[in-house]
């Protein structure tokens, strides 16, 4: 998939544009009771779940498909995997691995096949904690350039998550605050919330500046916990 290619590129400047995904990854286990000791991250980035975990364990497996990002992640007590949730080889490699709880935040939006992601991740037969951007993300940008969103709609996130999980879930929105729109726009390339692809061109990305009506940002969070 493509963004991965943007998440290797915008690595080191992601770790300053990536205000949302810490407050996301902060209120996703802020709400998980059990306190688990051998942990897996899937799409764990540069470690926004390792930081907010405030319990002790005894492992934590940080599998993500940008080896850069992983470079990111605080090593202490922790097993980096390369891998692609995309692909049935990640998940057989991640079999062999000891854990009892998994993560995902922020990530599985970028699944080119949400439902595959989903039942291989059942497959596991651990407790869950997901967050997940919703098309809602950037609802205003869409509608003024006339493009449909990149990620997948609360409707379709639910109903492949229910095929495979019995969950709680929790719907949370957003708004992030920019002085210039530029500096708003620029953000959006660099955060890793959206796709990474180009797909305006350079005047009609200023027109879209230009008619843009708010000064923030959207966002659309699902808080999903199996049970």
């Amino acid at each position: 998939m493509k963004p991965v290619k943007e998440f290797s590129r915008f690595a080191k400047s992601y770790q300053r544009y990536k205000i949302i995904q810490k407050r996301v990854a902060s209120y996703l286990v802020s709400k998980v009771e059990q306190k688990p000791k051998n942990i897996l991250d899937l799409g764990a980035g540069s470690g926004e779940i390792y930081r907010h975990v405030d319990w002790r364990f005894d492992s934590f497996i940080a599998a993500d498909r940008s080896e850069n990002m992983l470079m990111l992640h605080p090593d202490e007590n922790v097993k980096k995997i390369v891998c692609d949730f995309n692909q049935k080889s990640c998940f057989e490699r991640l079999k062999r691995e000891r854990f009892d709880f998994v993560f995902s935040s922020s990530a599985l939006q970028w699944s080119s096949n949400l439902d595959f992601t989903l039942k291989e991740i059942s497959s596991f037969e651990k407790p869950c904690a997901f967050s997940l951007f919703t098309d809602k993300t950037f609802e205003t940008i869409h509608e003024i350039a006339s493009l449909d969103s990149p990620i997948y709609s609360l409707e379709e996130i639910l109903y492949s998550i229910n095929n495979y999980f019995l969950v709680n879930y929790e719907i949370k929105r957003y708004r992030l605050f920019f002085e210039d729109k530029y500096l708003m726009f620029r953000y959006i390339k660099r955060s890793g919330v959206s796709s990474g692809e180009k797909r305006l061109s350079y005047k009609e990305t200023k027109e879209l500046i230009r008619r843009y009506p708010h000064s923030y940002l959207e966002f659309e969070v699902v808080f999903i916990w199996t049970r």
